[in-house]
């Protein structure tokens, strides 16, 4: 079992957790992420209106990687068109909200706290490096916190 770091867009993530399935556009993530990984979901800043800068939430991966061409994410029903062609099956363990800045100093993956988002971009995040369990912990206990407030 191996965590990554997902980095969406926030409209993306909408349509991840109510689908319950993650696409990618380059093959490039299937040699990285495999069935019975973790997922930690982490909405990006750039036009997010209530959650950028946040984990967001932990799905175990419960297929294998499928080519599909179908449009289901909001730019592929956008343009009409399949962009995420290379998609797998998620089922959620924890949603919630936690933002990347309250434990920041805490994560260990994150070497340079001054510019942390190079850790949080592409596919898988991190770059293309597992996270550490006891970050994925880390960041698991935040997200549960934000469901007792």
């Amino acid at each position: 079992m191996t965590y990554w770091i997902i980095p969406v867009q926030e409209d993306f993530w909408e349509a991840v957790s109510s689908l319950n399935v993650f696409g990618h556009n380059k093959e490039r993530a299937t040699r990285y992420i495999k069935k019975g990984d973790l997922l930690i979901f982490y909405v990006n800043k750039y036009y997010a209106k209530r959650l950028g800068g946040m984990f967001v939430g932990i799905y175990r991966v419960s297929s294998d990687w499928y080519t599909d061409t179908t449009p289901l994410f909001p730019d592929e029903k956008l343009q009409n068109k399949v962009i995420h062609t290379y998609r797998i099956n998620i089922e959620p363990l924890l949603a919630g909200k936690c933002p990347v800045r309250d434990i920041l100093y805490e994560l260990s993956f994150i070497e340079d706290k001054f510019q942390f988002s190079k850790f949080l971009r592409n596919v898988p995040g991190n770059l293309r490096r597992p996270v550490p369990v006891s970050d994925a912990k880390l960041i698991e206990e935040c997200i549960k916190k934000s469901n007792e407030v």
